[in-house]
């Protein structure tokens, strides 16, 4: 039997350009890729009526989510936060061989790494160029961990379907996770994790002067949160959020480090972190439920954070030859 649906992926070595190792293939929850609507330009003249219409820029957007995996999930750290190191376990020869740890960390510079992406619709194979990425979210509640990952790209083709060879590693559910408040374990009171990395990824200032398509993507300010709902125990992460234990602080802001663990060889640490919201709203007789807010921080005196993530498994890189 045919499979028709998948989402390839591969890492482009110039902007829009198309990869030449689609080393990724997905069955992905959902891909919704798409072009943007309103890529004509429609003249508007004192007239009242429309009469002149020409093309205008194009790009593409859309997302694309899946259980978190232990060896494709790499790839889109690697995209959206730039940074990457692998160290591999000496053989006793001086030579490295699995198991292989990955570390994923923030790289500031001025533009994004690309990718392309095929997905398959039933009929025919949808190519997207030029992606970045725009957001990664990972929500944990009882189920899967689910990680979606938002985009931004300059066109799309059409291509001819293929048969896919899904190639992910070990996936999560929430009974795998635990998650560190500095060198705590909460994961008892826990009972849902969403995590949300920003990149800033502009794609609009590299299109319209000269091509029709976006020419380059621009890297933007990150902006990683972490957001939980917590069985209401105990007064700690609304004294964290005070900075007292009697109501808001005039001097005193709390800091703390998170680390959610997905199975035992992947990590997701931020390193500095401060509370931005606290709520216990009671309602009825359920039991009640607090949502707190933290947003990461760099650490200037570590020249880490504000999210570090880390890998280990049998593949031996993620860079692109």
């Amino acid at each position: 039997m045919a499979i028709t649906r998948y989402l390839q992926v591969g890492e482009e070595s110039e902007y829009g350009v198309e990869s030449t190792n689609y080393n990724a293939t997905i069955d992905p929850e959902s891909a919704d890729i798409e072009s943007e609507d309103d890529d004509k330009l429609i003249y508007e003249g004192m007239s009242g009526l429309d009469r002149i219409a020409s093309l205008g820029v194009y790009s593409t957007s859309g997302s694309f989510s899946m259980p978190v995996d232990s060896i494709l999930s790499g790839y889109f750290w690697k995209w959206a936060l730039g940074g990457y190191a692998v160290t591999g376990t000496d053989d006793g020869t001086g030579n490295m061989v699995a198991p292989f740890t990955h570390e994923f960390t923030p790289e500031r510079g001025g533009t994004l790494p690309s990718f392309s992406a095929k997905v398959g619709k039933d009929i025919f194979e949808h190519k997207f160029f030029g992606n970045v990425i725009e957001s990664i979210e990972l929500e944990i509640e009882s189920e899967w961990a689910l990680m979606t990952v938002s985009t931004l790209g300059a066109k799309d083709e059409k291509g001819t379907l293929t048969e896919p060879t899904f190639n992910e590693g070990e996936v999560f559910s929430a009974p795998e996770c635990t998650l560190d408040k500095g060198s705590t374990d909460i994961s008892a009171k826990v009972q849902s994790a969403s995590l949300s990395v920003e990149t800033g990824a502009n794609i609009e200032d590299g299109q319209g002067f000269g091509s029709r398509f976006p020419t380059k993507a621009f890297q933007g300010s990150m902006v990683a949160t972490l957001e939980l709902s917590l069985q209401f125990e105990d007064m700690t992460e609304l004294e964290a959020y005070w900075g007292s234990a009697t109501g808001p602080s005039i001097d005193t802001l709390q800091e703390f480090a998170y680390t959610l663990h997905l199975g035992v060889d992947y990590d997701i640490t931020f390193p500095r972190m401060v509370y931005t919201a606290a709520n216990q709203p009671s309602e009825g007789r359920d039991h009640i439920v607090q949502t707190v807010t933290a947003r990461a921080l760099f650490d200037q005196a570590t020249g880490t954070g504000p999210i570090q993530v880390s890998v280990t498994n049998d593949k031996d890189t993620y860079a692109v030859a």
